[in-house]
């Protein structure tokens, strides 16, 4: 286990004869509220994500691990807090503007284009590039010619990386339930974003499925990307998270690393028996 610390803050906190450089916060997440009517939501949460690792946030339902998820993208506009991706403030911003700065997201329910094919749906969600417009396709069909070859290679490119490129030309009903996850996962790497949020992206997965979506996020962590990942699978936590965020009734009641936060009692109780 790392000796070290690094505070929601980003501040590296050094134990007495180590020395080690710390992992620089990409995002910090501080005193973040949100309220529905009469109940609270989120209760100054305040947590930080080191660049190039795994996060997972995990607790019991209702602890307001999807409400941060939408309010750090822009979902939902939080009653109080900051959060700042490497310094920069993104509440007030539009869900557009987010993935710009780098921050996009998974879903729960897979939100995919059914009536397209696979290759299509990952094409939608890459950067625009100018000359792919209607009067340039009009005017200078070459060019337009081009940019779509382009952006069909870079998609074929991305489902590459989640081993969905022999399934390309498949519409989404003709590919499992686990085979969606990962076009799921594709869209979001279409983005180009640094920070990735996915939200239980294991839920509903058969054995394989699941194996196959663990390989995916460890590669994509071993390619440099920052993860924050809902899960409830402890098991799979162990397996893909550097650190964790436990929340319980909109607030963070610990952070580290999985084999220290899991083994609490105090925790084990909170996730698996509702206690207080």
């Amino acid at each position: 286990m790392n000796p070290n610390v690094i505070t929601s803050g980003g501040t590296f906190v050094e134990s007495p004869g180590v020395r080690t450089q710390a992992p620089t916060a990409l995002l910090v997440v501080e005193g973040l509220t949100k309220n529905f009517g009469g109940f609270r939501v989120l209760d100054a949460t305040t947590f930080s994500l080191p660049e190039g690792q795994v996060t997972c946030l995990v607790g019991p339902n209702g602890a307001g691990k999807t409400t941060a998820f939408d309010c750090i993208t822009g979902f939902l506009k939080s009653d109080a807090g900051s959060i700042r991706l490497r310094g920069d403030e993104l509440i007030g911003l539009g869900r557009s503007d987010i993935v710009r700065r780098g921050v996009a997201r998974s879903f729960q329910n897979l939100r995919l284009f059914e009536e397209m094919s696979v290759v299509d749906n990952v094409i939608v969600c890459l950067a625009d590039e100018t000359g792919n417009d209607p009067l340039t396709a009009v005017f200078r069909p070459f060019y337009s010619a081009a940019v779509l070859r382009r952006k069909r290679e870079k998609a074929l490119a991305i489902l590459e990386q989640v081993e969905l490129a022999h399934k390309a030309e498949d519409h989404v009903t003709q590919i499992s339930f686990g085979q969606q996850k990962l076009l799921c996962i594709a869209r979001v790497l279409a983005t180009d974003a640094k920070l990735l949020l996915l939200d239980e992206p294991t839920s509903g997965l058969s054995a394989t499925a699941l194996d196959n979506m663990v390989k995916v996020i460890g590669r994509l962590s071993a390619s440099g990307k920052t993860l924050l990942v809902v899960e409830h699978n402890t098991r799979i936590v162990r397996d893909i998270a550097d650190r964790i965020v436990f929340m319980h009734q909109g607030r963070v009641l610990a952070e580290g690393d999985p084999q220290t936060v899991l083994d609490r009692s105090d925790l084990v109780e909170i996730y698996f028996g509702g206690g207080h």
